[in-house]
């Protein structure tokens, strides 16, 4: 080979597998609705809307890791092990998932096992969500030169989003929260909630911004 040529760079295998990785963390996720059908109509909707959310969190963020993938190195040793735990929580989470919807379907899984499914369900978000935070940070290093200096400001914001999101779900999954119901409502899936609504609020203003 030739001794100028540059070495070939792993960049493009693992971004392909996280493509996998997040793309088979969806369908998992509709195959399991698929295999395991609702008892009845009410078990139905709320099937719907499990699979939704869990589907709006996923998707926001691949979106979100698409786009910093495409300018944070990965030859970093901290980068490379935060991405391989990434994946991993990702990974999971479609198991953790369906466990939770397991009280519509006829499968019978017993209540202990979805509390603390549960709560690992909000913990492994918590992971993914920080991580995410985490590279948000990265990104924003002004020694490092990845993004314009216009962007530094824009992109620690974001960071704190997604660490408040993180902290949102991580103190989700505390065993305080198991058996908690505020007006009907699970205040554990209502704090889930609330994350998403901060993740989401948060890209529309920033939207909103680009947009002026």
């Amino acid at each position: 080979m030739d001794e100028d040529e540059e070495p070939a760079r792993p960049r493009p295998r693992i971004e392909s597998l996280s493509d996998l990785v997040f793309g088979l963390a969806l369908s998992i996720g509709a195959i399991a609705l698929i295999g395991s059908p609702p008892t009845s109509i009410s078990n139905l909707y709320s099937d719907i809307f499990t699979f939704a959310f869990n589907f709006v969190i996923l998707i926001s963020v691949w979106l979100h890791y698409t786009r910093v993938m495409s300018v944070l190195p990965l030859e970093n040793r901290r980068t490379m092990i935060l991405n391989v735990l990434l994946l991993f929580s990702v990974s999971i989470e479609p198991f953790l998932f369906n466990l939770l919807r397991s009280g519509n379907s006829a499968v019978i899984v017993a209540p202990a096992i979805r509390d603390v499914a549960s709560a690992l369900y909000g913990f492994d978000l918590g992971i993914i969500m920080l991580v995410m935070g985490i590279f948000t940070l990265a990104l924003a290093d002004e020694e490092k030169k990845l993004v314009p200096k216009s962007m530094i400001n824009e992109l620690r914001t974001e960071a704190t989003t997604w660490s408040i999101a993180a902290g949102i779900f991580l103190v989700s999954a505390l065993p305080a929260f198991d058996r908690i119901f505020i007006r009907g409502t699970f205040l554990r899936t209502d704090l889930w909630l609330g994350a998403l609504v901060v993740i989401w609020l948060r890209r529309g203003s920033a939207k909103a911004k680009q947009a002026r």
